[in-house]
């Protein structure tokens, strides 16, 4: 995971409380490109909601069927 990197894509998700590190290590074990995550502070409800950055369509597109 690498924090200063251009993202082209990205996902705003709500992950409940607990499951966050599931998703992290998802992405450490599927993801070929960099790619990133921070809370998202701007929602409506503030907590446990965040925004998935990826350098990769592929990365980007992987992740999101994944989560459905």
């Amino acid at each position: 995971m690498s924090i200063n990197i251009q993202t082209a894509h990205k996902v705003k998700i709500n992950i409940p409380f607990g499951e966050l590190k599931d998703h992290v290590s998802w992405c450490e074990a599927n993801l070929v490109g960099d790619w990133k995550f921070m809370e998202d502070h701007n929602a409506d409800f503030p907590y446990n909601n965040y925004v998935f950055c990826f350098d990769l369509e592929r990365d980007y597109i992987a992740y999101t069927m994944w989560k459905k």
